[in-house]
């Protein structure tokens, strides 16, 4: 009988010795597009699924609608198998791969769906969000499966779609339809710093401000009529008090929030005081759309804003100190919500699947400092939550070209990632020892 111990260095072994087919994987996932929007992720999750079917593995492909399809497969103990000592456990490794626009391609230096490696990067629009990470689920997912690991528990691997736009056909989907019932702990390959996972998140909370004015003739102004694109100016100087709400965090997380406010002073290319942003209500003027020509007194505007939550506050509190803040600005307004929604959410560091992979992410980095901390941005993170799932997000990036031009990861960090989430599922879930088992598919 192999020992946990053992598999372990045996899928490690094995993945250094294949780490050039799961750059490969990476590099076909990176040149097939799949941006959203607009968001049709058919020829990507096909892919997903062939790939998966040609290992041998049973593969749901899952119809959204409009082209968001995701992919599910999974690996089940046999229901003869004892459950380990920490019980019956249900392990969710997940990715998206829908990715953003390339944008303007004459800002690239090179191809915007290359795939290739070059100077020990792996390039491409996706190689950090999250095609790289999404790789390293497949590639490991696979691997288990050709050496014949015998997992005690069970390991689900989902691709969806829909991620980037915060859209409803992807995870969310997904979990409100019991694709994923009886998960008890997710690994999300979504971007993070090279030791540090994020374990939590501020809440999203967009909405759209339409504000009425009465149109005349722009000779008039500011005597005749009243201009709604003057009104959303007001309305737009009076959300900055959204900055000044105090949160009241849970005491359980308050040493996660200042660990993670120390983390964000040191990351490289952000500005003294950036980790302000954990404690205030974050406001983005994202866009402003008013009038209907230059001169007439504009009848309507249309402001759409993006706020992040912190820990401590609700979206319920914030869309009430907006209305209190239009007031009195003296702006009425209709406020219909949008995009990204969410509350604050996290998993606490002594959650075992947050332990699990720290503790194999700080063995395989060298790095004693390793540890989760809290981002300021949201993710299909917050659905596992909302269902339940205790999750957290690691995944190989270059942080600062994440949604940019000249996308890329560094290949040192796909591989590490595809080990740490190797070194997670056998730790997290266990291997069965009480049966015979056969190794001959090892060197296959």
């Amino acid at each position: 009988m192999t020992s946990l111990t053992q598999w372990e260095q045996i899928v490690l072994d094995e993945i250094d010795r294949t780490s050039d087919d799961l750059l490969a994987l990476a590099g076909d996932l990176i040149r097939i597009p799949s941006e959203n929007p607009p968001g049709d992720c058919t020829e990507v999750a096909e892919f997903v699924a062939a790939y998966l079917r040609e290992a041998g593995l049973e593969v749901e492909v899952l119809d959204a609608g409009e082209g968001r399809l995701n992919v599910l497969s999974r690996i089940t103990p046999p229901t003869t198998a004892q459950p380990t000592s920490a019980g019956p456990r249900h392990l969710a490794l997940a990715g998206h791969h829908d990715v953003v626009p390339v944008g303007d391609t004459s800002r690239w230096t090179f191809p915007p769906f290359a795939g290739d490696v070059v100077d020990g990067y792996l390039r491409g629009r996706g190689a950090s969000d999250m095609k790289a990470g999404l790789a390293g689920t497949l590639f490991t997912t696979v691997l288990l499966h050709r050496l014949g690991v015998p997992l005690a528990g069970t390991l689900s691997l989902a691709s969806v779609a829909d991620e980037e736009t915060g859209g409803p056909l992807g995870a969310h989907w997904l979990l409100e339809n019991g694709h994923l019932d009886g998960a008890t702990g997710a690994v999300i390959a979504e971007p993070a710093e090279r030791t540090h996972p994020t374990i939590g998140q501020k809440g999203s909370n967009w909405f759209r401000l339409t504000i009425s004015g009465k149109p005349g003739h722009g000779s008039l102004q500011p005597l005749h009529g009243q201009n709604a694109n003057l009104l959303a100016a007001r309305a737009i100087l009076a959300l900055q008090g959204l900055w000044e709400m105090t949160p009241d965090a849970p005491a359980e997380v308050r040493d996660l929030i200042e660990s993670s406010k120390r983390f964000a002073e040191e990351r490289e290319g952000y500005q003294d005081g950036i980790s302000a942003v954990f404690e205030h209500v974050t406001v983005n003027i994202g866009t402003v759309h008013g009038g209907s020509s230059t001169n007439v007194v504009a009848d309507s505007c249309v402001v759409e804003v993006d706020t992040r939550v912190p820990i401590g506050l609700s979206r319920a509190q914030v869309r009430a100190e907006t209305e209190r803040l239009l007031a009195e600005a003296g702006v009425e307004a209709e406020i219909e919500e949008i995009g990204f929604r969410s509350e604050p959410n996290w998993t606490l560091p002594d959650d075992p699947v947050v332990a699990t992979l720290v503790d194999a992410l700080a063995e395989l980095s060298g790095d004693p400092e390793t540890a989760g901390v809290l981002q300021w941005a949201s993710s299909d993170a917050r659905t596992f939550r909302s269902h339940g799932i205790p999750v957290l997000q690691y995944g190989p990036a270059e942080l600062a070209t994440i949604h940019g031009f000249d996308e890329c990861a560094p290949v040192e960090s796909v591989i590490l990632a595809a080990k740490t989430y190797a070194l997670t599922t056998l730790r997290y879930l266990g291997v069965r020892t009480n049966e015979k088992e056969d190794h001959c598919s090892r060197t296959s």
